[in-house]
């Protein structure tokens, strides 16, 4: 809406206002000049049967009654009307209740004349008036300061609300150029390692290409340091992509697990016969992630539990991850080590559990680090319905 007839609605409202203040004021006027006028009115009757009482000995009810109806017919001609509910008949529309005078077991009803009474009442005076137009006035600039000031408080929410999304997208700039630089760093450190070690294998290996024990440890190797790579490989994609968790089927845990041990070159201390509903890519880049981290901490043994004592309680079963190696660092800090790039060794990628952590998301899955006894545990809590008793 354009300015002018911006301010021309906020004068109509504003008059609109002042009318309605300058009526209920009128209201309330005649309201007390009404009420005030029937007071004075009665008393005036009261005063005037009292006067004729003290002026008169030995008087009867009726000859009271006469007077009042006399001295209403003369004296307040015009203004009230005397009934004698015996013999008058009730006056019409035109008049009002006003009393009833009681006087031994005669009664005279008084009425006020309309006409009267409205005359008695100005419709609209200079005070009114005057109130109104200030009242008028009073709307009209508070409507536009308020206006006003609510036009500015949304031109400055706008304006934080623009610098604040400025902010946001310079910050997530910054991280992400941040992130990309500690990613390649991390590429550059561990590819390093394999490299170097296949590098340094192909330069002897035609010198002793006739040496059986060094061919046979050259593919174990070879086939090490690959995994290795592919590993870091994936995880890199998987980092950089969203976990699609909507391929799920039932995975049964014990061949799925000590697969994954086996790939890892670790013990499996206790067998878990139950089933667990997920994606069997990401469920195994899950739990190949946590052995990996056992393996490179110097465990050998890895122990794998499920919890469902609490289930009923709660709606959720947890499966327990517990190895014997060394252990979360004891300064760091745990929550920490399941953001990217952040590793609890001096060597690794920092992605292994940030990964972990990414793909128990997507399945509802809620993943703690704690520190048990012996060696590092991670407690991996998913709902109920997502796990099943494995017949065989």
């Amino acid at each position: 809406m354009k300015k002018p007839l911006r301010i021309i609605l906020y004068f109509l409202i504003s008059l609109l206002i002042g009318i309605v203040a300058t009526l209920v004021m009128d209201y309330f006027e005649n309201f007390a000049v009404e009420k005030s006028l029937r007071k004075e009115l009665e008393q005036e009757i009261r005063f005037a049967a009292a006067s004729f009482k003290g002026a008169t000995s030995n008087f009867t009810p009726d000859e009271v009654l006469r007077f009042l109806k006399s001295y209403s017919a003369s004296a307040l001609n015009g203004k009230i009307i005397a009934v004698d509910p015996v013999t008058d008949s009730k006056p019409g529309r035109d008049s009002s209740f006003l009393f009833s005078y009681n006087e031994g077991e005669g009664r005279i009803d008084y009425f006020i004349v309309n006409s009267f009474l409205k005359g008695q009442m100005a419709i609209l005076d200079l005070p009114e008036l005057v109130f109104g137009l200030f009242i008028t006035f009073a709307a009209f600039t508070g409507i536009v300061i308020y206006r006003d000031k609510r036009e500015k408080v949304q031109e400055l929410r706008q304006h934080l609300e623009v610098k604040h999304e400025e902010i946001r997208k310079v910050l997530e700039e910054h991280e992400a150029l941040a992130l990309l630089g500690r990613m390649a760093a991390t590429l550059a450190h561990e590819l390093k390692t394999p490299v170097a070690t296949i590098s340094n294998l192909i330069q002897v290996f035609p010198a002793r290409i006739g040496d059986k024990a060094f061919t046979d440890r050259f593919q174990v190797m070879i086939k090490e340091e690959l995994n290795r790579t592919q590993q870091l490989i994936n995880n890199l994609l998987a980092y950089g992509k969203d976990v699609d968790a909507s391929h799920s089927e039932w995975v049964i845990l014990p061949s799925f697990v000590e697969e994954l041990a086996a790939k890892n070159s670790l013990r499996l201390g206790t067998e878990i016969p139950w089933e667990v509903y997920g994606d069997r890519f990401y469920l195994g880049l899950l739990f190949d992630n946590l052995m990996r981290n056992s393996r490179e901490a110097g465990a050998g043994e890895l122990r794998v539990t499920m919890q469902t004592e609490t289930a009923e309680q709660s709606g959720r079963a947890a499966i327990l991850f517990e190895d014997n190696g060394k252990g979360f660092p004891k300064d760091a800090d745990l929550g920490t080590l399941l953001t990217p790039f952040v590793s609890g060794r001096s060597s690794g990628a920092g992605l292994g559990l940030y990964l972990a952590a990414k793909i128990a998301a997507a399945h509802d899955i809620i993943i703690t680090l704690y520190r048990p006894e012996h060696g590092a545990g991670v407690r991996l809590s998913l709902p109920r319905k997502r796990v099943r008793p494995y017949d065989r």
